[in-house]
């Protein structure tokens, strides 16, 4: 039989654990969460913002990304996402989709001619050059830095010289990938990726920004989320000097 006097003692422990792991949970419990969606070239940044962010406030953020067709429709299926970052021409196409109550500014898109390594080429020029036997894109359809690299192509004139050996695929991640194992001889990303990679890649010359259509990187509220306290700190959060050198830092 356990002595009385250890019964009163075990209780007590097991009250004292009780309230000492109650007053853990609760900022948790009352800690608003956030879920954000974004193009998936713009992993990176959006990742540091996201860990700046928590840091700041202490809310917790669930990020999701891929091509914006692909996170659009993951937004109006789950409900669940307040802010999708991206081009904001390439938003707001997404209507159909889903709706936007605002626009707040984030940076800059600048796109990127880059080659692997082992390849020497020294200008945006030299895509047309028969040593040059692959070039990589995104999907014009899906990706602004698809149409970004049409416009770029048909405005200095290369796209009937380099049509034959051009693909397209989903993202500029996936460029990046051929680039990074060999198997594109160039592609065009966003200066983000190049300098995220530019220790594996061969080198990235930018395009003439003249080439191709500007594109403006923004943090779009999702109609429904305009007053939701986590996702109005968030775009707050978007304003501060540490978001603009993150931003910055890559190439936005």
């Amino acid at each position: 039989m356990i002595p009385k006097s250890t019964k009163i003692k075990t209780s007590r422990t097991a009250l004292a654990l009780f309230l000492w792991v109650f007053c853990l949970g609760v900022p948790q419990v009352f800690a608003e969460d956030l879920m954000i969606a974004a193009g998936a070239g713009y992993k990176k940044p959006v990742q540091e913002i996201i860990d700046s962010f928590t840091v700041k406030t202490g809310l917790k953020v669930s990020a999701i990304f891929g091509n914006l067709q692909m996170v659009a429709s993951q937004a109006k299926e789950s409900g669940e996402v307040a802010t999708i970052i991206g081009d904001k021409k390439f938003l707001k196409q997404l209507n159909a989709t889903v709706s936007f109550s605002s626009y707040a500014p984030l940076g800059k898109g600048i796109l990127v001619l880059a080659f692997r390594k082992g390849l020497e080429i020294k200008s945006v020029s030299a895509i047309q050059l028969p040593t040059v036997k692959s070039v990589f894109m995104p999907e014009e359809g899906k990706a602004i830095y698809g149409i970004a690299g049409k416009e770029a192509l048909e405005s200095l004139g290369y796209l009937k010289t380099v049509a034959p050996k051009l693909t397209q695929v989903a993202t500029v991640p996936q460029v990046l990938s051929y680039l990074l194992t060999g198997e594109a001889d160039v592609g065009f990303i966003n200066l983000t990726e190049a300098l995220a990679n530019k220790d594996k890649l061969g080198g990235f010359f930018v395009v003439d920004a003249k080439a191709y259509k500007p594109i403006d990187i923004v943090a779009g509220t999702v109609k429904g989320f305009e007053e939701k306290p986590a996702n109005k700190q968030f775009i707050e959060f978007l304003k501060t000097p540490t978001v603009q050198a993150i931003a910055q830092k890559h190439g936005l």
